[in-house]
């Protein structure tokens, strides 16, 4: 059967719930307070202002003043948003060595304009790298580029078991979080390799990632493919079948149950795989699960010509049929997945060809608002909670994904109301195609502010360049 959710109205500035703030305080003054906005947490909606006091958010209350004030009337007000999967500036991406086409410079001001204050990208040492080698190569792609704060993860690549020595020293340096394929050549790991990798990861009490496909089969079914004439992106999901995902993510989620390990299974496209993951979790299993906003909002009609904009989306696993789609929302809605993210990985069209890489690291949270929270398969508290506030949980993200007193002040003001039609021309990629072209979303943030300084303003990027941080994680 498949799962279709009911449409229900989207909260409207007359229906919005009034409530109570979390913090009430004397009248003092602040240096930034955003005044009288529905403040929007993972739990509830209520109207309030968030005093700022340096980088920190110091009280939510009522009547509260500020040396700056900013009117959020009629707008939500959102913890910042975080997008825990993203590909920048990176040459050695599969399956093509082609640099991404966002840098950290470019791509974080994109980001900050969709409401995201905080990102994590990916080292990818290669097999015989030393790993704090590629790490720290990595951040200096970063450092005085990002004007969003930053965390990388570790892509463990080398089967060789001498490399997992090398691990409790990348804990130290602050990444506790590695990311295992089970596909590509040059990327995969066997099943052995894998395992030992989720044993060591686990001794360290970090989280194991994996890119669950059955690479096997998807190479045969591509090869019985190619014999028979039989190419291009309308062909991916029939070389990549939904069923050859279900059983990697089983398998991924029996060796991380051998190993004792908490595992997160990246950019789940089909109904085998939500149900593997909501399996897991009901025998009490630590496993997590992600949805990307492409395989949420597109289906495999975008795939059915040989089109540039076509081969720029066959990524893996494929954006597939909308009964795949409804099961993720559904998967969404009942708490199976924790997390939407973007795998943002645009690249430049080639001459003849586009080579694969979703974009939409400015487009997340507008998208999920239109097709997650207008059409009722989410609620507005689940929409900042997939966006904001379980990332943050999920990636050891301290003081972020949530507008409490203490916490990093990242806040997001989000017109409800804002119509934006996504186009290269309206988003901030300096790349020539967007996956989005020509989708209206409604409702777009119209100010974000990180650590308590206001960055995009009327339209505008006033932030300084290069003002991001590494973020040092640990569970």
């Amino acid at each position: 059967m498949t799962w279709s959710p009911a449409i229900q109205p989207a909260p409207t500035r007359a229906t919005r719930r009034a409530g109570t703030p979390t913090t009430l305080v004397d009248r003092v003054s602040y240096d930034l307070v955003v005044k009288g906005g529905l403040v929007v947490t993972a739990e509830e909606s209520y109207v309030a202002d968030v005093a700022v006091a340096g980088e920190r958010i110091a009280a939510i209350g009522e009547g509260l003043a500020g040396a700056r004030e900013l009117d959020a009337r009629e707008l939500y007000v959102l913890p910042g948003a975080i997008d825990g999967h993203i590909h920048l500036t990176d040459p050695t991406f599969p399956p093509y060595t082609l640099p991404t086409a966002d840098s950290f410079a470019t791509a974080s001001v994109a980001a900050a304009f969709g409401g995201v204050t905080t990102l994590v990208d990916f080292a990818q040492p290669a097999v015989g790298q030393p790993l704090l080698e590629e790490l720290e190569r990595r951040r200096s792609d970063a450092d005085g580029q990002t004007v969003l704060d930053y965390a990388l993860h570790l892509n463990l690549r080398d089967p060789d078991p001498a490399r997992l020595a090398e691990i409790p020293a990348v804990f130290e340096r602050g990444v506790p979080s590695f990311k295992l394929f089970m596909a590509y050549d040059g990327y995969r790991l066997p099943d052995m390799a894998v395992f030992r990798a989720m044993e060591s990861v686990a001794a360290q009490g970090g989280l194991a990632i994996v890119h669950a496909e059955n690479d096997d089969v998807i190479v045969e079914l591509g090869q019985r493919l190619a014999a028979e004439g039989r190419a291009g992106p309308r062909w991916l999901g029939t070389m990549c079948p939904s069923v050859a995902e279900g059983e990697a993510v089983h398998r991924a989620i029996a060796l991380a149950e051998l190993a004792r390990a908490r595992l997160l299974v990246f950019h789940i496209s089909c109904a085998e795989g939500v149900r593997e993951v909501r399996l897991a979790k009901s025998r009490g299993q630590a496993v997590l699960g992600e949805a990307t906003s492409q395989h949420l909002v597109l289906t495999d009609a975008v795939l059915q010509d040989d089109g540039f904009h076509a081969q720029s989306l066959a990524v893996r696993p494929p954006i597939r049929g909308p009964e795949h789609q409804a099961e993720l929302w559904r998967g969404l809605a009942d708490g199976a997945l924790d997390i939407v993210s973007t795998d943002h990985c645009p690249r430049h069209a080639l001459e003849t060809q586009h080579p694969p890489g979703a974009s939409g690291i400015e487009a997340r949270l507008a998208l999920v608002h239109t097709f997650g929270v207008r059409t009722g398969c989410i609620g507005l508290s689940r929409w900042v909670d997939v966006c904001s506030t379980a990332p943050a949980k999920v990636f050891a993200l301290s003081r972020k994904g949530m507008l409490r007193p203490g916490y990093d002040a990242d806040i997001v003001l989000f017109d409800p109301e804002k119509d934006v039609t996504l186009s290269p021309e309206t988003l901030h990629s300096p790349i020539g195609f967007s996956s989005y072209d020509g989708i209206t979303v409604r409702g777009f943030p119209v100010t974000t502010i990180t650590r308590g300084e206001v960055i995009v303003e009327d339209g505008a990027f006033v932030g300084l360049p290069g003002r991001g941080r590494f973020l040092e994680r640990s569970y």
